[in-house]
């Protein structure tokens, strides 16, 4: 870093310039008056739940090292998810349960040759998942709410797969698959009723495409089908909604409780053409997923406006109802669950099971080294020379 660049006069107008864009655009009211008038009105408060019985929530996160070491054209990568299970305490409010979904371990070689790259995920994935890739494409429902209606051998053979040297597009389907495999074997495990959530949405990036996608697209609705029928909910929370900061959804909650700071709260996000409306901009991000139902939450008055996205079959099923009244008391018992779990100290305000699931899955400094050392000495063992292995940031000057 020249630490004298802040100090040049063409920075400084730069800086000046995007201020006052900065500044425009946070004025601009990108909704009408009508339908700010309905984004207030469709708040709906909850009571802030704190004692229950009966109730099991799971929590899903993951990390990796993406990639951990190089060798030549290779790469190892390391995926890991950890799922939790928590139930309701008269005493201590949340207890871990018992269960036989612990962390998920996986390491994947890949090469610079596409066969064996695409040959090599498509192993990790049945591994990851815990079933085989043909079952989760053929059961799953991701290809009725898919551009094209292709023949699930179709799909398969137009999975999209990075080349090995793509760190960040294959760290992210390694990621996502092993935290959604975990959240399977969770949702096939738990009491019936029990809540499955993992930090994340329910998006589908390629959806809206006539072939290709990602297999995790597949496995996140395999998930949903599952978990349909075995009465489990499966739900994906997210600590940021995505959702244009003009908005002023804050300013509306405000406006419909009559308080400076408002908690325990909920706003389900419209969707045109199941509703007819919408406050979202025409060119802004597509809220809800297709094939899912989108809420803001906020628990708590020192935490952000989460988003909370459910299935769209689960939610016709379980949660809408004929009557707005029914749909009410439904809603005000997910988010009371929801609420309940997010009374832990550690987190006040967001639900404890996925931060216990993301303290066990996040990786340190000293354990990507572990891992990178176990991988080395494995190999140096089985023949190979130690010098050809590379840390990929040491390659690049950043490693610390």
């Amino acid at each position: 870093m020249h630490f004298d660049l802040h100090l040049r006069r063409t920075v400084r107008d730069q800086i000046a310039d995007l201020a006052v864009q900065m500044a425009a655009w946070a004025q601009h009211d990108p909704i009408s008056t009508e339908e700010r008038r309905r984004m207030v009105e469709a708040i709906t408060t909850f009571k802030h739940t704190t004692r229950a019985e009966g109730l099991f929530v799971a929590g899903v996160d993951g990390s990796g090292d993406f990639p951990g070491l190089t060798y030549g054209d290779s790469y190892v990568y390391l995926s890991l998810a950890s799922g939790v299970l928590y139930g309701s305490d008269v005493l201590s409010g949340l207890k871990e349960e018992r269960t036989d979904t612990g962390a998920l371990v996986e390491f994947t070689w890949l090469s610079s040759r596409s066969t064996q790259c695409r040959e090599a995920m498509f192993e990790t994935f049945n591994r990851l998942a815990g079933l085989p890739m043909e079952e989760v494409i053929t059961q799953s429902d991701y290809r009725s709410l898919k551009a094209g209606r292709f023949a699930p051998e179709a799909l398969r053979a137009s999975l999209i797969v990075p080349p090995a040297h793509d760190g960040a597009n294959i760290g992210i389907q390694l990621r996502t698959t092993a935290e959604l495999g975990v959240a399977l074997r969770l949702i096939e495990s738990v009491p019936m009723g029990s809540l499955v959530l993992f930090d994340g949405t329910f998006a589908l990036p390629f959806v809206q495409r006539e072939e290709q996608s990602l297999f995790f697209e597949h496995l996140r609705r395999y998930c949903c089908v599952r978990a349909r029928a075995r009465g489990v909910i499966f739900a994906a929370l997210s600590k940021s909604h995505g959702l244009p900061t003009n908005l002023r959804i804050e300013n509306a909650a405000q406006e419909r409780m009559g308080l400076s700071n408002p908690e325990h709260w909920y706003l389900r996000i419209p969707d045109r053409q199941r509703d007819g409306w919408t406050f979202l901009p025409e060119d802004g991000p597509r809220i809800p997923p297709v094939g899912a139902v989108s809420y803001l939450v906020r628990l708590h008055g020192k935490t952000p406006i989460m988003r909370l996205d459910l299935d769209e079959t689960y939610w016709r099923e379980q949660i809408c109802r004929e009557t707005s009244e029914g749909t009410l008391v439904n809603e005000a018992k997910l988010f009371g669950t929801l609420d309940y779990a997010s009374h832990d100290q550690r987190c006040f305000g967001y639900p404890y099971p996925i931060k216990a699931a993301h303290d066990r899955a996040s990786l340190t400094e000293a354990e990507r080294l572990t891992f990178r050392k176990q991988v080395i000495e494995a190999a140096v063992a089985a023949g190979m020379r130690r010098s050809i292995f590379k840390n990929p940031s040491s390659l690049t000057g950043h490693a610390k």
